[in-house]
């Protein structure tokens, strides 16, 4: 099929050979996002950066009006990335807040702007490591696109999945909030893109806006019970 052979085409940065083909696709399908975002990162590749940030300024657009924060957020967050690395550089694009996520749905829009902006924009391969069970954390994620697993280590030192999280979905709070290493290991179950956000950002960002870490405080208490931290406690009393 054409829409896998530029796929494939994408993956051995094949960019000219692809960018037809995707153009191809999206007069078939124009209201695809994956398919204008597959041209919009072609296009990049290719140099032609002026289409790429207009292909990647519609696909944020369709994420806009869909309220969906943590794609428009991801898309943006390439878009920024292209124009730092084009000559002459232009400013950001508006972050336009609407909530997808749990971790936006509480905040102000001036909050959510505001945690947009700080946010890094991170590309894992599939089996890449984003986070490490026993380290220190100091960091949050957002997934943008794709997905991660969550692994645990069992009495015998086994590696015991626990959960696999989504679009939308974020981690990392716990050891942000509480200073505690981290809980489990997370890779990614496929290609995805994260939004991190450090915990120094957090912290600068607090200090502006209070509220921001009462979300998240009240988040952590309220999943507490369903959360990944929950699962490896229970699954470790239970194997004592």
């Amino acid at each position: 099929m054409a829409e896998e052979n530029a796929a494939n085409l994408l993956a051995r940065r094949e960019f000219d050979r692809a960018i037809p083909l995707l153009e191809s696709d999206l007069a078939k399908y124009p209201a695809n996002p994956r398919i204008r975002l597959q041209l919009a990162d072609a296009l990049a590749g290719a140099g032609r950066v002026e289409e790429a940030l207009d292909q990647y300024e519609r696909t944020a657009a369709f994420y806009d009006d869909n309220e969906l924060i943590v794609q428009s957020i991801s898309v943006r967050k390439k878009a920024e990335k292209l124009r730092a690395s084009s000559k002459p550089p232009e400013p950001p694009a508006e972050v336009r807040p609407m909530p997808d996520s749990p971790l936006f749905e509480r905040l102000s829009t001036e909050e959510r702007q505001a945690v947009a902006t700080e946010m890094v924009h991170c590309e894992y391969a599939e089996g890449d490591i984003v986070i490490t069970e026993g380290e220190k954390g100091s960091s949050l994620y957002v997934v943008a696109s794709g997905e991660v697993k969550v692994y645990t280590k069992g009495p015998k030192g086994e590696s015991i999945l626990l959960a696999t999280l989504g679009e939308g979905e974020f981690f990392g709070e716990v050891s942000v909030l509480t200073g505690r290493p981290r809980t489990a290991t997370i890779t990614a179950a496929r290609p995805s893109e994260l939004l991190r956000l450090d915990k120094e950002r957090l912290d600068e960002l607090v200090g502006r806006f209070p509220h921001v870490r009462t979300v998240l405080e009240e988040f952590y208490e309220r999943r507490a019970s369903r959360t990944v931290e929950a699962m490896i406690e229970q699954m470790k009393k239970g194997d004592r």
